[in-house]
């Protein structure tokens, strides 16, 4: 009897005697799914191992893969990850230890316990080896994202993030005429999970229902402009979580549009702006 493929669930396992030793097989036994669909869970990062007097683990991707009896596997399945199609993203400013790069909406910037399949940092990994994530950018929303390709740039440019030294620009599209309440544009000082967050904004265009903002971020809480403009009373259009009145079947209308910096490896000043993408 085979496993229900349509319904996500989770096997986390120790070997035991008698247990096959080739983690497929493994999975194989204790899963009850077939070969062909657990090489894709693998090959997603779906799968994890770790030994049982450690408490870290590592994704494993490699169908034959030898166990012990020390061993601990644990696997994720989800029916909508095995032949999930992600869109390409691309580098658009490329630097030895690092690069900008654009991700498309729907794309995960980091992977999760199901996968990293659909991640930008698994693509860039397939492409320049080693990727490290420096900041995260919402899966719903789109544009310039860095990462470090070398273990020194990863560490050089996480601390110009914590050290809020990066300048972060975003085009976002929110509902209703903002323009008659805050023609200059404005301040945003609400808090957001009891810490001080800080958004500016000025308006670029007003349209009937709704207008188009620049915003720039001087700190980086967790769904800050989404949670920011909601509370305000104005929000991002087609924003699948925060707001009312602002869904729509196109997606949510935001884009990291701008950073600048200095370089903290060349010294130089870097100001890039996502100017071949549509908004």
């Amino acid at each position: 009897m085979t496993t229900d493929t349509t319904k996500p669930f989770t096997l986390k396992k120790s070997v035991q005697e008698g247990d096959p030793l080739v983690l497929i097989d493994f999975l194989e036994k204790h899963t009850k799914l077939s070969k062909s669909v657990l090489k894709k869970v693998l090959n997603n990062g779906g799968v994890w191992f770790r030994k049982l007097s450690s408490s870290k683990r590592l994704r494993v991707r490699r169908a034959t893969a030898p166990l012990t009896l020390e061993s601990h596997v644990e696997f994720f399945f989800d029916p909508r990850y095995v032949n999930l199609e992600v869109p390409d993203s691309r580098e658009v400013f490329a630097s030895k230890e690092w690069g900008l790069w654009y991700k498309p909406p729907g794309v995960l910037s980091q992977g999760t316990d199901f996968g990293d399949h659909g991640s930008i940092l698994r693509q860039i990994e397939k492409t320049k080896g080693k990727a490290y994530l420096i900041h995260r950018l919402d899966r719903e929303a789109h544009g310039l994202m860095l990462f470090a390709y070398t273990h020194h740039a990863a560490g050089t440019f996480s601390k110009l993030w914590q050290d809020n030294k990066v300048e972060k620009f975003y085009k976002v599209e929110v509902v209703g005429n903002i323009q008659a309440k805050y023609p200059d544009g404005g301040d945003i000082h609400f808090k957001i999970d009891g810490k001080d967050a800080h958004s500016t904004f000025k308006i670029t265009e007003q349209k009937e229902h709704t207008a188009i903002l620049l915003v720039q971020i001087h700190t980086g809480r967790l769904h800050q402009i989404r949670r920011h403009f909601e509370e305000l009373g104005y929000p991002v259009l087609g924003d699948p979580k925060y707001g009312t009145g602002n869904k729509n079947s196109d997606g949510i209308r935001l884009m990291s549009y701008q950073l600048k910096f200095t370089d903290p490896l060349s010294k130089k000043a870097i100001n890039f702006e996502l100017s071949d993408v549509v908004f």
